[in-house]
């Protein structure tokens, strides 16, 4: 239990350090100062984003890798003469429920 007691007590002084330390110079928007640290941090976001995106790289491969494909079908076509005209018609059909249903049907 003691430990616990020690940890807790070094993260409330760290704590109030830490927020201490924001009060002891108050920035001001007309110091040169300012806009350095933000491109500064812009800068530093932009090393640190580009390093990130680097590592994230996957390593190319060694081997090749050779995908073969099945070559298409061949088209086929129909004379005029052979191609008959559809028949189609409108049927109705009533389920098991009594609910009335129509389709096309085309021959």
């Amino acid at each position: 239990m003691d430990v616990k007691k020690l940890i807790i007590a070094v993260v409330a002084v760290a704590t109030l350090l830490t927020a201490n330390a924001g009060l002891v110079a108050p920035a001001h928007a007309d110091d040169g100062a300012a806009v350095a640290a933000g491109a500064a941090g812009l800068i530093g976001g932009l090393i640190l984003g580009g390093a990130l995106a680097e590592s994230a790289r996957p390593e190319p491969l060694d081997e090749e890798v050779v995908v073969r494909r099945r070559p298409r079908p061949a088209r086929v076509y129909q004379e005029e003469d052979d191609i008959r005209p559809q028949r189609c018609w409108r049927e109705e059909w009533r389920d098991r429920w009594g609910d009335l249903h129509f389709r096309r049907v085309c021959r």
